[in-house]
């Protein structure tokens, strides 16, 4: 239950106590949850009663006749249990009518709570970036700074559009520490469809970062930020890090565990979601030194295209018909829920590993589930690295692929764009590793 306070934890359903009956062992157990969320409960431990992590019960709702989900006991601590539900996911409705059912005074709680967490988050960075703005940068003396963006949503977690009128263009928004190296993570107040479609904000952006960090090592690039300034007529050279490097060494990790699950391990193909995009054409080459095929699909490839490398063969095509026998997905699309449009053509029992930006909704993770298409995401971790506060959808100790080639640039500046053998052993000695994990909010 800890790994879900990332997706839905805005909700106001967080701290709601209702009873609930247990069914486990021929027992029937009274209890009340701690917490609930659209996947799962956290519940109070009754005395004397444990329940060993695996087992599958039935939870009873006493107060809403008809409710009971059938879970699986995800951890036992020694005061709550943490269930997944199996095959299920509670609805907006249902989730309404359990908080509509707690006590008034819990309803009162939990909003003041998210009020207070959204105002503080909120005062903790009109500070940051106003009276403690100069201070903060001498304090911090970074190394590198991870310039982002973000949408509306995004934002709004962040500051008010009153706060931002008080604010520099560019945000001082966490702090990151690896291996010694210190750094910041620095938002521009233009949202992503503003940088997208005009390239002067774009220019603004980066020489402003250019005027606030002058001394800075390495300034890593987020997500689409690469192609806005390409876009934009700005050369990637130091200290700009376009990022593709370490997204690539952070999939070809992953791409390599995926073949070493037992259920894949007879695979010999690959899919790239999103082949034909700056990353994506790079990635299925790499892939070649993995599986004996790789399949580039885009629907910007306007007929198939086979071509035999050194140590496999790439297929790029717009054909549904190459992904009906595939297992095995690497999604780089644009946006992760453009998943939803293949879904039909994608058999149970794939897997899809996700690196998309925003990545695949819930939403649309529930709709592939009842297909049997799983999803997990993609990320990058490291024993030394701290982020905080965390991205929003991150774990603070996750690391994202565009971050990981500055790191590694920071300790082996020689390192060339070319070599992407070189940098994978290089971010390998140096700790970082690829990981699938479930997505925040499962």
């Amino acid at each position: 239950m800890i790994s879900m306070h990332g997706e839905y934890r805005r909700h106001l359903r967080s701290g709601i106590r209702v009873p609930v009956f247990l069914k486990y062992a021929n027992h029937t157990i009274a209890t009340h949850t701690l917490d609930v969320s659209a996947s799962g409960l956290r519940l109070k431990r009754p005395e004397q009663v444990y329940i060993r992590p695996g087992e599958v019960i039935d939870v009873d709702f006493p107060d809403k006749a008809g409710m009971n989900v059938a879970a699986t006991v995800a951890y036992t601590g020694k005061s709550h249990i943490g269930l997944e539900f199996n095959r299920r996911r509670f609805s907006e409705y249902e989730l309404r009518e359990l908080y509509d059912i707690a006590p008034p005074w819990q309803r009162l709680t939990a909003r003041s709570k998210r009020a207070l967490w959204t105002n503080s988050r909120r005062f903790a960075v009109l500070l940051a970036n106003t009276y403690l703005r100069a201070p903060i940068l001498a304090l911090a003396r970074p190394h590198f700074v991870f310039a982002v963006y973000g949408n509306k949503q995004q934002a709004g977690s962040y500051f008010t559009p009153r706060m931002a009128q008080r604010m520099p263009p560019n945000l001082v928004l966490g702090f990151i520490r690896n291996q010694g190296m210190r750094g910041l993570l620095v938002a521009s107040q233009f949202m992503e469809d503003e940088l997208e479609g005009d390239s002067e904000k774009v220019r603004f952006y980066l020489e402003q970062l250019h005027r606030d960090y002058p001394d800075v090592q390495r300034i890593a690039l987020v997500g689409r930020l690469p192609n806005f300034v390409m876009k934009a007529g700005i050369e990637i050279a130091a200290p700009l890090v376009e990022g593709s490097l370490g997204t690539r060494y952070m999939i070809w990790d992953v791409a390599r565990q995926m073949r070493e699950r037992p259920q894949y391990n007879q695979q010999t193909s690959i899919v790239v979601l999103g082949g034909a995009g700056r990353i994506g054409n790079a990635v299925c080459q790499d892939l070649t030194g993995l599986y004996d095929k790789v399949i580039g699909f885009d629907t910007r490839y306007k007929e198939d295209r086979e071509t035999a490398t050194d140590r496999g063969t790439v297929l790029q095509t717009s054909s549904v018909s190459h992904l009906r026998k595939e297992k095995l997905f690497i999604g780089l699309t644009t946006h992760g829920d453009a998943v939803l449009e293949l879904q039909q053509h994608i058999s149970p029992g794939a897997l899809i590993a996700d690196d998309t930006h925003p990545c695949i909704s819930l939403q649309a993770r529930e709709r592939l589930k009842e297909k049997q298409i799983a999803v997990e995401k993609v990320v990058l971790s490291h024993e030394e690295f701290l982020m905080w506060p965390r991205m929003p959808n991150w774990n603070n100790r996750d690391i994202p692929g565009c971050l990981v080639e500055a790191l590694v640039l920071l300790r082996q500046p020689d390192i060339g764009a070319a070599d992407f053998s070189a940098f994978c052993q290089e971010a390998e000695f140096l700790g970082f590793t690829g990981r699938l994990v479930r997505p925040l909010g499962e």
